[in-house]
């Protein structure tokens, strides 16, 4: 396999497969239109590299052009990278799906969560999307604070086998099963237990050499989804929200050096796609019965998600493609978990590829984006 240089536009570096060209040639074209003002993408063919390409700006403000190293918010994708791990930790033995949280967290049993299982958290039928308890401007970026508030909190949707989308709870619902079960605070899990063994640039609570080289994210619209929630205070997204600091524009220090599973990942896209690349056919990170359930459909939506707004498929707390809402290609086997902003990561088994991509330049609504579609697209075009 011959990697090129990618020379299609000053504004695009790294390599890739000639096969695989018209996906370089996308990403330059969203680059010198300005669609994208700075991305990474990374596919992986059977373990191994076809397209590690990236350009544009990281931080217009230093003037840091985007690097192969560059890390970039990957927003909910850690919800995925989270599930990867619990999944490890049910190999290994550690994790119950089965068992109710409170066997490993007695105080969730309060308030009608008793028979809550750890599947339920999973496949995002928990009945917390939202917490029910009041929480302060902030209040978020606190481990403590969050499992505690979620502890105390009553179902705040019907435990009816309907899934409701566990927004910013899911970290922290998921995280605290996995630190209770191994007794390791979650950044470090993440780190000892996926990040390292796969190789793969992926991380929370980011340190401050990490934090320098941490893509700017950018919003056309800067305040808009806080306008949103203003504006809307009782939907059960805006509650879902509840607890961000006044004004995050996901750039802060507060929320870069967080640990909040939901959202505050960061990593390349070569980090991403090497995570995914776990349900490769010679991968063995996971064990074929545990790759094969997790990616099994477990539930849906009925029409449109309560919390995002559009349909959703979910494996145990991972999302299967249902284009054109999560677009993660043709195949209906594929895996993976959409970030918002645009950033998404997905394996296709079928195919064995492996994918990962980040962007500072964020795109509005829910699901995947226009530009995320159209370089699933061009990519499964070179196939």
């Amino acid at each position: 396999m011959t990697m090129v240089e990618a020379t299609l536009s000053p504004r695009l570096s790294g390599r890739f497969d000639p096969a695989f060209a018209r996906v370089a040639d996308t990403l330059a074209a969203m680059l010198a239109s300005g669609e994208e003002t700075g991305a990474a993408l990374t596919v992986l063919a059977s373990g191994r590299p076809v397209v590690e390409i990236h350009g544009g700006v990281a931080d217009a403000a230093n003037g840091r052009d985007w690097r192969h190293d560059t890390l970039a918010c990957c927003f909910s994708v850690s919800k995925g990278v989270l599930s990867i791990l619990a999944h490890r930790l049910v190999d290994q033995g550690r994790v119950d799906l089965d068992a109710p949280v409170r066997h490993l967290w007695p105080e969730f049993a309060a308030n009608g969560k008793a028979d809550i299982t750890v599947a339920d958290v999973l496949t995002h039928r928990a009945g917390l999307p939202a917490v029910s308890v009041p929480l302060a401007a902030g209040d978020l970026y606190d481990w403590f604070t969050m499992t505690d508030a979620l502890a105390r909190s009553a179902p705040v949707v019907p435990l009816d086998g309907r899934p409701a989308y566990h927004n910013m709870t899911y970290g922290y619902l998921l995280g605290e099963i996995l630190r209770r079960a191994t007794g390791r605070p979650l950044a470090d899990l993440v780190a000892a237990e996926v990040a390292a063994p796969l190789g793969a640039d992926f991380g929370f609570a980011l340190s401050d050499p990490d934090i320098r080289r941490a893509a700017r994210m950018r919003q056309d619209d800067p305040g808009s989804l806080f306008r949103t929630l203003e504006a809307e205070p009782d939907s059960l997204f805006s509650r879902s929200m509840a607890g961000f600091a006044s004004g995050e524009d996901f750039n802060s220090d507060r929320w870069r050096r967080a640990t909040i599973g939901s959202g505050s990942g960061h990593a390349t896209a070569t980090g991403l796609a090497r995570i995914f690349g776990v349900f490769g056919r010679k991968a063995v990170f996971l064990s074929p019965e545990r790759k094969r359930a997790a990616r099994t459909e477990r539930t849906r939506s009925l029409g449109d998600d309560p919390v995002l707004g559009v349909p959703i498929r979910l494996a145990e707390g991972l999302e299967l493609s249902l284009p054109p809402s999560f677009d993660f290609g043709p195949s209906a086997d594929a895996v993976g978990h959409w970030g918002a902003g645009g950033a998404f990561a997905f394996a296709d088994p079928e195919a064995d590829l492996a994918v990962g991509f980040v962007t500072a330049r964020m795109a509005p609504g829910m699901g995947s984006s226009d530009r995320s579609r159209r370089l699933v697209a061009a990519l499964y075009d070179c196939l």
